[in-house]
């Protein structure tokens, strides 16, 4: 068992440690607001590599690479994220034309930000109960329904699209669409106000009789919720890093904080709530640490890794959530005030027990794996 991470590894996570520091962080606010500023970054990342990362080199250089985005900004971190899990399921599920002309367009970055529609008003966490469908119409496809809170869906070049193509199929009854930017009938309808991640936007999106021709159809007829369901094993893992990311910043932030504030005559990092506070703070930075690269190694070696992957995502969201929750508390009064970054890591945190599966579906699929 070797701890030791790889030059190449290494290389990746001071690369991306680096570009956050001198295209993100000092750009918070203006990535935000400015969604011209942000398509611009998202070029930028991809004529870096970013957004092909996990195809390009192995799971835990990505992930690592992507832990050091969401240090910086946990929405950029999503886009980078999905465009990823987009990009690897066209490498997984498409045809020899769809990898090369939808790689080649998220390596130039013409293509980028991707995203992916999966969840519906009544079909969350119940994947099958989606109402979206298509319909054969010569060679090509009909596309009606509408899906929602899907990341960044107004500004992707492509769209992975889940639609039932099956209505007499309980397991094999939805497909899998690629759906262009300014295809006709493909409208945002609805622009989220969240709480958190505001430089991801979550849309609602329609579609009107979207006509897809033949060759956006991604994988066979029926595979639909495979092509979904492994997608989002490796978007777990994503989550995963966002977290771990985002619970570091915190706990970066509020050991800063202890050791510089004083109370009773000296810093509170010595005084014994706060200074267990901090060790507790990060025996849990650890262990989602060692949860996340062990399902990486998993999925790395070809082998199932759905049980490791719902098991970091698990731990690491709700770890991200304790230590950002504690960082605010060592702040005190501070905490609660936006000219301190902790009150967005609180903020950024909250949502990674809820996408990509919520923490009781990741339970729900741990305990299927025990009682199986």
């Amino acid at each position: 068992m070797n701890f030791e991470l790889t030059k190449e590894q290494k290389h990746w996570q001071e690369k991306a440690k680096e570009f956050a520091r001198l295209h993100i962080t000092p750009y918070v606010k203006q990535l935000e607001e400015d969604l011209n500023f942000r398509s611009r970054l998202f070029e930028l990342m991809a004529s870096e590599g970013f957004f092909l990362l996990s195809g390009n080199q192995d799971t835990i250089t990505y992930l690592l690479a992507l832990k050091e985005i969401a240090k910086a900004d946990a929405g950029i971190s999503v886009a980078m994220s999905v465009t990823n899990m987009v990009a690897e399921t066209i490498y997984r599920e498409g045809t020899p034309e769809q990898r090369d002309s939808y790689l080649s367009k998220i390596a130039t970055g013409s293509c980028v930000p991707a995203s992916f529609a999966l969840t519906e008003k009544n079909a969350g966490s119940d994947a099958k109960n989606m109402k979206s469908s298509v319909v054969r119409n010569g060679g090509s496809y009909v596309l009606t329904g509408e899906k929602q809170f899907i990341t960044n869906a107004d500004m992707a070049g492509v769209t992975i699209v889940m639609a039932k193509t099956d209505s007499n199929s309980d397991t094999h009854n939805s497909s899998a669409f690629l759906v262009d930017k300014g295809t006709p009938g493909f409208t945002i309808v609805k622009k989220e106000n969240k709480m958190g991640l505001l430089t991801a936007n979550l849309v609602d999106i329609k579609f009107d009789e979207c006509r897809l021709e033949g060759n956006k159809l991604l994988g066979k007829e029926g595979d639909g919720l495979g092509i979904a369901l492994k997608a989002l094993d490796g978007g777990r893992l994503g989550v995963a890093a966002q977290s771990l990311g985002i619970a570091e910043s915190a706990y970066e932030a509020a050991l800063a904080y202890a050791k510089q504030r004083e109370q009773f005559g000296k810093p509170i990092a010595y005084q014994q709530a706060i200074a267990f506070k901090l060790a507790d703070m990060r025996v849990k930075l650890s262990a989602s640490e060692l949860l996340m690269l062990k399902a990486a190694w998993k999925k790395d070696q070809g082998v199932p890794y759905t049980l490791e992957a719902s098991e970091a995502k698990l731990f690491c969201s709700e770890a991200a959530n304790e230590i950002a929750t504690e960082a605010l508390q060592i702040h005190g009064g501070y905490g609660y005030i936006k000219d301190y970054l902790v009150e967005k890591y609180f903020r950024d945190a909250r949502v990674t027990t809820i996408y990509e599966g919520t923490s009781e579906i990741q339970r729900l699929v741990i305990s299927r794996h025990i009682l199986n």
